[in-house]
């Protein structure tokens, strides 16, 4: 609905910060039949007891996540054979009212629904595809970036995490660097102290926040491994070419450019990862590699692909 995060901090009066293309009306989606059937019945519950204070319900009581999209309301223009659904919150607020991959505020999806249901909505995927926003795949919406390790050392708390220190090459809004980050690494045994320090690896840097034992780790480190149990298992970091400076984003070969979220936090954000990191393997020429649609696809930083220092034909986690 706006253009700033803060409307009016400027001019004094909100208004003037008003995006006046933040209205969009999306018609003929296709929708759930089990969403359809939920909407039929709040709105028959208000036709029938408008006046109700029995159960007090409005059209807004019935809302949805849709994926990649945000959160919708029922409208209360909603007709049986006409729903609405309004936009209350995007999953994504870049405040940019030009940007045309951003859902945008105030975004109505406008659905045609009779009683067949199912039926009705299957015809109608044939002729639309509901909507043209492009889909972000899930690689790019992950922040893989390059970054060094300053320290290492045990975690006071579990004799099978490590604490590391992590230079992400994060910035404050002034453009100055920001305290390393801490993160917590089921490592302890797997490589020796002073082989992390001052080693160049990828980490992600938008997954949720994880409190372990007590202390809050804010990035992930990624690391191969044989597949071995216990004490036989070789575990190894991805490294990153000296040359490459920390904080750079990642990308994949021959793939767009990522498109991080800011933060994957909720549910279905987190399943993201999930389903990434289920593609991640090493290759045999120990490289690290992204596999997806039978397309294998190298993890590239600007000086060349991402390795391990051995392991072939593994997995990543």
């Amino acid at each position: 609905l706006f253009k700033t995060e803060e409307p009016g901090k400027e001019s004094g009066d909100f208004l003037d910060d008003i995006n006046e293309e933040s209205l969009t009306i999306l018609h003929n989606v296709i929708l759930e039949p089990s969403v359809g059937a939920d909407a039929v019945t709040i709105i028959d519950k208000l036709s029938n007891n408008p006046g109700s204070e029995v159960e007090k319900i409005y059209h807004s009581s019935l809302a949805y996540q849709f994926e990649r999209s945000g959160y919708f309301a029922l409208d209360s223009s909603s007709k049986v054979d006409d729903l609405v659904f309004n936009l209350v919150v995007t999953l994504r607020d870049t405040w940019d009212a030009g940007s045309a991959t951003q859902p945008k505020k105030d975004e109505n999806i406008h659905i045609n629904h009779d009683k067949e249901g199912k039926q009705t909505q299957q015809k109608q995927k044939n002729k639309n595809t509901g909507g043209n926003a492009p889909v972000l795949e899930d690689a790019r919406r992950v922040a893989l970036r390059a970054g060094t390790i300053l320290e290492a050392g045990p975690h006071p708390e579990a004799n099978s995490l490590i604490l590391c220190k992590l230079d992400c090459g994060d910035v404050n809004e002034a453009g100055e660097p920001e305290e390393p980050r801490t993160v917590v690494a089921g490592l302890a045994g797997k490589i020796p102290f002073d082989e992390l320090v001052n080693r160049k690896v990828v980490c992600i840097t938008n997954l949720k926040p994880a409190r372990m034992r007590g202390i809050e780790s804010t990035a992930m480190l990624l690391a191969a491994s044989d597949g071995q149990e216990g004490d036989d298992e070789v575990v190894q970091l991805l490294d990153v070419p000296d040359s490459v400076p920390n904080g750079e984003l990642l990308s994949f070969e021959n793939m767009k450019p990522c498109e991080p979220d800011a933060i994957l936090k909720s549910k279905g954000a987190l399943k993201v990862w999930d389903r990434v990191k289920a593609q991640l393997r090493v290759n045999d020429e120990g490289e690290a590699t992204y596999q997806n649609d039978g397309t294998v696809r190298k993890i590239m930083t600007s000086a060349g692909p991402v390795r391990v220092t051995s392991l072939k034909n593994c997995t990543i986690g």
